[in-house]
């Protein structure tokens, strides 16, 4: 019997002409080599999966091709024509490579005929726009991603997630002709709700049967398998597979992404030993059957003393579950307990009373780059500081320079702006301003992301002597997998919204929570 996979097989084992070409392609930063010779081709009416583990390269090399860095060394060819490089997007866009990001770029108060427009241009008559044509092309556009009965006068926003998407789409492709359109999805499910991410598939496979080249960037070994007819796999920046779907099964491309999941910067940090929780000790906080926007039924215990780390791929869950805990983000349904007793009201200032703080994976959420180091460290407790109804100065430079000595922060200006400073030493100071308080409770949303290994270091010290020293409680969502498995003493992988999986003790290995993650689900294929 014929499987799906090696139909999809046979139907792109052709002869036809690479959309794009990749040859040679290198990227260096500096001293650190991103990018390693990696040689790839994408062939028209093929979707081409491409993955691997964060740090792999996957958004290095797609931002070479979108024009966005310049290589170290390498070229891309497209139809046939070698690009000058960085790519210029005008020329890019003309020869039918285009692009939907992870960030779909769309503007959610304005209407979608405004969105496409804004992008491709209004249809216009002398020096006005002609709206009834505006709308008669937008509605082209629409249809061509199967969003016929949308009026283009809806504002974006009034959309869901996957109308959203395909709304991208539909910008991206206006003008490609079959056979040599090539289009760039960067996980386009990752912001998806499970209900939705067939509808999106389906969409895809329909493009790739009228002759466009789609290169899939994706963490999402279901998706892969439900659809791309040929997957690339990227490892410290080098191509470490490539072949047909058919080739190769979810337990060997998980361990191909992986690769023994090694060189993440935290195999450069002593690992603490796993902290013994007793049996039957209260849990510090509590969460039943709670749920988002994306997040279903999420039941957890966080135990004094502990680090509880919440992984999974991107578009899991974890950092949506972290703004449901801490108030930022509404929740729909279930229960919170902070020491038993149910939380009815939750809103950042009520969590912040509470004991339980908060380091957003954005930094730029938690401080103010134009605020000085002082006025960072102290946002979140300007009660401690006041005297006479006043704001104490010698308290704020007290508290700045023992934080600013404890974590190590270079320089050692407690005037100078917080922009100013590095992006591990502007974490470093988000981090401090939360050691200031009292807490019960911190939750850490990627917060060694982007910051070097000394950095990493400090960051980690810092939280793990509050952890021993007073019993802080520590939910740690975090992706890289080295870091979790080392730190943590218990584990939690959410796969689309939902606890998948409990690791605990020797259970806690990068090989197993790595399976966890990128476990492959049954989707329905066309």
């Amino acid at each position: 019997m014929v499987t799906d996979r090696e139909t999809r097989t046979a139907m792109t084992s052709n002869d036809s002409s690479p959309g794009v070409e990749i040859i040679g392609l290198s990227k260096e930063f500096g001293v650190n080599r991103v990018l390693d010779d990696v040689n790839l081709e994408f062939r028209p009416g093929s979707i081409h999966a491409l993955l691997g583990a964060n740090g792999s390269g996957k958004s290095t090399l797609i931002k070479l091709l979108a024009g966005y860095h310049t290589p170290t060394t390498g070229s891309i060819r497209v139809h046939g024509e070698e690009l000058a490089l960085p790519a210029d997007p005008t020329v890019l866009h003309d020869a039918g490579v285009r692009f939907v990001h992870q960030d779909l770029g769309l503007i959610e108060s304005m209407s979608i005929a405004d969105n496409l427009a804004l992008a491709l241009g209004y249809e216009k008559r002398a020096a006005t726009i002609d709206w009834r044509r505006q709308r008669a092309t937008s509605i082209t556009d629409l249809a061509a991603v199967g969003l016929d009965d949308l009026d283009p006068r809806t504002l974006v926003g009034a959309l869901g997630p996957v109308q959203q998407t395909l709304v991208a789409m539909a910008r991206a492709l206006r003008g490609l002709q079959p056979g040599k359109g090539v289009l760039v999805l960067d996980e386009p499910t990752a912001r998806l709700p499970n209900a939705q991410v067939d509808e999106l598939l389906s969409r895809c496979r329909l493009l790739r049967d009228q002759g466009i080249a789609l290169i899939y960037v994706s963490h999402r070994l279901d998706e892969v398998f439900a659809m791309a007819d040929r997957v690339s796999v990227l490892r410290d920046g080098r191509l470490v597979f490539d072949d047909v779907i058919a080739a190769t099964d979810d337990q060997h491309l998980t361990q191909i992404i992986t690769g023994g999941a090694a060189g993440s910067d935290a195999a450069d940090i002593p690992a603490p030993a796993r902290r013994a929780v007793e049996p039957g000790t209260a849990p510090k906080l509590s969460l039943r059957g709670v749920c988002g926007t994306f997040v279903q039924d999420v039941d957890l215990d966080l135990r004094p003393g502990e680090v509880l780390a919440v992984t999974g791929l991107v578009g899991s869950g974890r950092s949506e579950l972290g703004r449901l805990i801490f108030g930022s983000q509404a929740i729909t349904a279930g229960q919170v307990r902070l020491r038993g007793r149910q939380l009815h009201r939750i809103s950042p200032k009520l969590s912040i009373e509470r004991g339980i703080g908060y380091v957003p994976q954005d930094r730029k959420q938690s401080a103010i780059p134009s605020f000085t180091l002082a006025d960072n460290l102290c946002l979140a407790s300007l009660d401690k500081h006041m005297s006479g109804g006043r704001l104490s100065s010698s308290s704020e430079r007290t508290v700045t320079a023992n934080a600013i000595e404890r974590l190590d922060v270079r320089p050692a200006d407690p005037e100078r702006l917080l922009g100013e400073l590095s992006g591990g030493n502007q974490q470093k100071i988000v981090l401090g301003k939360w050691l200031e308080l009292d807490l019960d409770v911190l939750i850490l949303d990627e917060p060694t992301y982007g910051v070097d290994v000394g950095a990493r270091k400090t960051i980690l010290e810092a939280v793990l002597e509050q952890v021993a020293r007073r019993e802080l409680s520590v939910l740690l969502l975090d992706s890289d997998i080295d870091l979790v498995a080392r730190y943590a003493d218990r584990v939690l992988v959410m796969r689309r919204g939902r606890i998948a999986t409990e690791l605990v003790g020797a259970e806690i290995t990068t090989e197993r929570i790595a399976a966890a993650s990128y476990a492959v689900q049954d989707l329905s294929t066309a």
